[in-house]
């Protein structure tokens, strides 16, 4: 019994226990994309470049690289090449209608839900895959939200049958939202006359309810530790724990092995979550980063990276109508480490044009490219496999018909770990369907 106990808690006191795959049964066949523009991203364009692909990894980039005999050949010349877009945080396969409750899967019940794993839950025929995979997006982070802690998210491919096929790491962090302060509608109170209280009284009250839920997630990270420390002292030879689901998933986190997400857009908020983070020697990402723009040297001092979702509306009336717009250029002329995501699902289709937006507010294009592509690889530990035109990376890249952050261009081809993918989606069906009527 004792064994069968310390085998099922061995993973709160080891390494992290990361799912990592890279694509399974692979194509062995070799693909030659042949004179397409091969935009690399950590390397200068090639104007005319060949790329091969064997077993599902680039192989060659090379202006002259020579076609292995039997290769399938696509010809890209007038094309533009690029690596797979990486969204880095989404909701896909989590939900399908907002409006209808039961597609979606982005939330449990409880507001303290670490254990729940996003890749579990992932539903790998989902409409909205296809749809985002025909602009480009081959690598989206599929992570849940709502409550104190949200749980586990899990880096996915846009291309598989079922949700393990789909998994390229798990878990790739921990999501938290930090808490605004405001206590939740009672609507048994609907009708009951409204409590006046100055402004003063209304910040106190805020500040104590912040101070409240972070404390309990204080106390969490706290029993997180002592959790795991038993775990150690029970392999030798000490009382084994009880196994608790919750405290085993916050335990690489309390420890500082997994990221946590935290999810904060006002400045105040962003200064806090940086603190929590510092006191509890955490790996901070922060999510959403509305006003990070106000606050970008505290995060560049303290390495902190940014999610951000580029088109918001400003927080406050007296913030410049550009405020999320320009947000990401801030941040990279003070050097944070930053992605742009689409914080969505239906929505994802759109990373290009968030990364279009930032871009015409003053991010530089091709650190607008890299904030869609490498940057959110880096970010959660997988720059090593994606984000770039790289021999020896994972095969994820797409065929345009022009830049890709200008709404006119198409996507003619994409291909997910050496697979050639159906361009095959909703839209394309539903536009064929009613095109003529």
């Amino acid at each position: 019994m004792k064994r069968a106990a310390l085998a099922l808690l061995a993973v709160a006191a080891g390494p992290v226990a990361a799912q990592e795959r890279t694509g399974g049964d692979a194509a062995v066949a070799v693909v030659v994309i042949k004179d397409a523009r091969v935009v690399r991203v950590d390397a200068p364009t090639l104007e005319r470049g060949t790329v091969v692909i064997t077993g599902g990894r680039i192989a060659a980039v090379d202006e002259n690289a020579a076609v292995p005999a039997g290769a399938t050949v696509i010809e890209a010349a007038g094309k533009t090449l690029y690596p797979g877009l990486v969204d880095g945080l989404t909701t896909l396969g989590l939900t399908e209608i907002g409006s209808v409750s039961g597609s979606n899967d982005v939330s449990e019940v409880g507001d303290v839900n670490p254990h729940a794993k996003a890749w579990v839950a992932v539903h790998p025929h989902s409409d909205l895959l296809p749809v985002a995979r025909a602009n480009g997006i081959t690598t989206a982070l599929a992570a849940p939200n709502g409550g104190l802690v949200s749980g586990q998210s899990a880096l996915i491919r846009l291309a598989g049958d079922t949700p393990d096929s789909l998994v390229v790491k798990a878990p790739a962090a921990m999501h938290a939202v930090y808490p605004t302060g405001r206590p939740p509608f009672d609507f048994s109170r609907i009708f009951d006359e409204p409590e006046l209280k100055t402004f003063e009284e209304r910040q106190k009250d805020k500040r104590k309810n912040q101070e409240k839920e972070l404390q309990r997630l204080a106390n969490l990270l706290e029993e997180a530790k002592a959790y795991a420390a038993g775990v150690e002292a029970a392999r030798n030879g000490g009382p084994v724990p009880l196994p608790d689901a919750p405290l085993q998933a916050l335990a690489p986190v309390a420890r500082g092995e997994l990221p946590l997400v935290f999810r904060a857009d006002d400045e105040d908020d962003i200064r806090g979550a940086v603190k929590f983070a510092g006191d509890h020697g955490l790996k901070l990402i922060i999510a959403g980063g509305l006003e990070a723009w106000r606050c970008a040297s505290l995060l560049k001092e303290k390495n902190v990276a940014v999610l951000a979702n580029v088109d918001r509306l400003p927080a406050h009336e007296t913030d410049p109508y550009d405020a999320a717009y320009a947000n990401p250029a801030a941040l990279q002329q003070a050097g944070v480490r930053f992605a742009i995501v689409s914080d969505d699902a239906s929505q994802s289709r759109n990373l290009p044009y968030e990364a279009a937006m930032a871009r015409a507010f003053g991010l530089p294009e091709d650190a607008a490219l890299r904030a869609i592509t490498l940057s959110p690889a880096e970010i959660f530990g997988v720059a090593d496999r994606l984000g770039s035109i790289t021999v020896g990376k994972a095969a994820n890249l797409f065929l345009a018909t022009g830049d890709i952050m200008d709404h006119r261009t198409q996507v003619t081809d994409v291909i997910v770990d050496g697979v050639p993918q159906s361009m095959e989606n909703r839209h394309t069906r539903l536009y064929r369907q009613f095109k003529d009527r």
